[in-house]
């Protein structure tokens, strides 16, 4: 940070305050605001950076092509990450999000496509009205879990889905899809070809694979539990623990 706010100017990112009569610095609240992550961005994804992307053959591809999309975010083609349960998707679109936002960017936002239809219904009018505002203008949308709002797509979910993606087209806004399905498979669930067309002929096409990282990292706590219990089971019958 080469400039400091109103607070920081002659120390920019730290800001001098007294405590108990002892001057001390602390983190100024534009360094905060510069370095952490979107307010959209779920608790479980607000530490994915580029740095801790665990790189494997399986997603080297996908994580090359976020990169590149995030280097030209104001233009070109849209993404479409796409892939089995747990294998990274949301963590790598939350991932370009991150970055986009340290890098000084604002108008960016993240929702998941159940709950936006929720939100979105029509008993909801003024709320819903100005939720999709909000997310036709952001300059980067993350729409996350394509194709998990329900068994089978009703017209208000091709509807709706649809107006908010022509919308920022429109707009020359860009978006990140995430979904379980490809393409193809999101044209037979919606029962309708017209948002599986646009994310063909709009979107960089990328499949995860690999890994369910959630199972991963639970047979790893699990298997570091067995083996706590394992040393205390084996201190008890040595007599080491009293």
């Amino acid at each position: 940070m080469s400039a400091g706010c109103g607070r920081c100017e002659r120390t920019p990112g730290w800001e001098s305050v007294e405590v108990e009569g002892v001057s001390r610095l602390r983190r100024c609240g534009c360094w905060t605001a510069a370095n952490a992550a979107p307010p959209s961005v779920p608790r479980e994804f607000r530490d994915a950076r580029w740095s801790t992307w665990r790189k494997t053959a399986d997603n080297r591809h996908a994580l090359e092509t976020a990169r590149a999309f995030a280097r030209v975010a104001d233009e070109g083609r849209d993404l479409f990450l796409c892939g089995p349960v747990g294998t990274g998707k949301t963590r790598l679109a939350c991932t370009v999000l991150n970055e986009l936002w340290r890098s000084g960017e604002r108008s960016i936002a993240f929702a998941r496509v159940p709950m936006l239809l929720y939100r979105l219904q029509p008993h909801a009018a003024a709320e819903g009205t100005e939720t999709f505002d909000r997310l036709t203008a952001a300059k980067l949308l993350v729409l996350d879990d394509l194709g998990a709002e329900r068994d089978a797509a009703t017209d208000y979910t091709r509807r709706t889905l649809l107006m908010l993606y022509e919308a920022r087209h429109d707009a020359g806004r860009r978006t990140v899809w995430t979904s379980n399905k490809t393409p193809s498979q999101i044209g037979v669930f919606m029962g309708d070809d017209r948002l599986s067309s646009r994310i063909a002929g709009r979107c960089e096409v990328v499949a995860l694979e690999g890994r369910d990282w959630r199972l991963a990292v639970g047979d790893a706590s699990r298997a570091a539990a067995g083996r706590g219990q394992a040393r205390q089971r084996s201190d008890l019958a040595g007599g080491r623990v009293r």
